[in-house]
């Protein structure tokens, strides 16, 4: 029934084959892939890196950031390995849920309100540095670029609504 609405809305539908395939055969190194993410959107918008680098303010070097910002994208890596390991890609509203208490823990830990350009520059870096890779086909990127959409709009909505709580 959720595809069918999708289509109907125009939205483009989840496809967990392509995903999976993305992810087992495109992102080989699943940890190196989200470490440069985070490395891509703090290089993109100094608002994110004072947000990701605030944490760190115990860190007495770079090396010692480093060591925090990698456990960051482990932490996200484990969150996506999650959505298609455990095959969450194939029920919709099992999905959103994922998504949106994601983006409440978000909201738990985030001491000022995040502004609506940080989701979308994470969106665009986890799509850039995989197009960078330059090993993925079209219709596979598309289909990634359809999931990350997907979890920024579900994260988004559990995000606000915890914080408006």
């Amino acid at each position: 029934m959720g595809a069918i609405l999708d289509r109907l809305r125009g939205r483009p539908r989840i496809q967990p084959a392509r995903i999976k395939n993305v992810w087992n055969a495109c992102i080989t190194d699943h940890a190196a892939y989200f470490h440069k993410v985070i490395l891509n959107v703090c290089a993109r918008d100094e608002g994110i890196k004072d947000i990701l680098r605030s944490r760190n303010k115990y860190t007495k070097s770079e090396a010692e950031v480093d060591f925090v910002l990698r456990l960051l994208a482990e932490r996200i890596e484990n969150f996506f390995n999650g959505l298609i390991a455990d095959e969450i890609l194939y029920n919709s509203n099992e999905l959103k849920t994922a998504c949106y208490q994601m983006g409440k823990q978000h909201a738990a830990y985030a001491t000022e309100t995040f502004k609506l350009v940080y989701w979308d520059e994470f969106t665009l870096a986890m799509i850039e540095v995989l197009e960078d890779s330059g090993s993925i086909a079209r219709d596979d990127l598309r289909a990634w670029q359809t999931l990350l959409h997907f979890v920024n709009e579900h994260m988004q909505e559990g995000y606000f609504d915890a914080r408006s709580d």
